[in-house]
């Protein structure tokens, strides 16, 4: 009975390990990490960036606007974000990136359209920039609704990108894993 009771307890605890694992990668927030606040008339802008620190490479830029009084999200706007650098560290060469995700950088950084379709939450205005070296870059974001124009501007630390096996250790976890489970499988069969 104590044998049963083991092998069930166990079969239990590796299939919320891996329930686990497939869930946390995707448990983050909409948006990302807060970087640009600002109240300015009749709209309330929010500028968001995913990774909470931003890298040189792809960022997902996001703008959260809502009406000041209502609090309401504001869904009919057009927004702009222009990114321009202040004091760059340029290296001696490109920035590495997967040939799988790479994405073409807008022809002009100046002017990237954000859309609700760049977003993961239809409520925000997203797209994925490619930003070419790391330091300090000036974002400004302009939100045009109706006779409204609105600007929200700050600058973002962008540091060095990740090494490749930073970036897809989890990856390498796999085919461990896999042995790790079929050893356990086996050992429960045999008790």
């Amino acid at each position: 009975m104590t044998d049963r009771f083991l092998q069930l307890a166990l079969r239990k605890l590796a299939f919320g390990a891996i329930a686990f694992l497939m869930v946390a990668n995707n448990a983050f927030g909409d948006g990302g990490a807060v970087q640009i606040h600002a109240v300015t008339g009749p709209l309330v802008v929010t500028l968001f960036t995913e990774p909470p620190i931003p890298r040189a490479g792809q960022v997902d830029f996001s703008v959260l606007v809502q009406d000041s009084k209502s609090g309401q999200p504001v869904l009919d706007a057009t927004v702009i974000l222009a990114l321009t650098p202040v004091q760059v560290h340029q290296a001696g060469q490109p920035v590495w990136y997967p040939p799988s995700c790479a994405v073409d950088p807008p022809a002009d950084l100046a002017r990237v359209p954000l859309l609700h379709s760049g977003a993961s939450d239809r409520l925000l205005y997203g797209a994925l920039v490619e930003i070419p070296a790391p330091g300090t870059w000036h974002a400004l974001a302009k939100v045009k609704r109706g006779e409204e124009d609105v600007t929200i501007e700050g600058n973002l630390e962008v540091a060095t990108p990740l090494p490749p096996i930073a970036n897809y250790w989890p990856l390498f976890l796999l085919p461990v894993g896999a042995i790790g489970l079929y050893v356990l499988r086996t050992r429960i069969q045999r008790a």
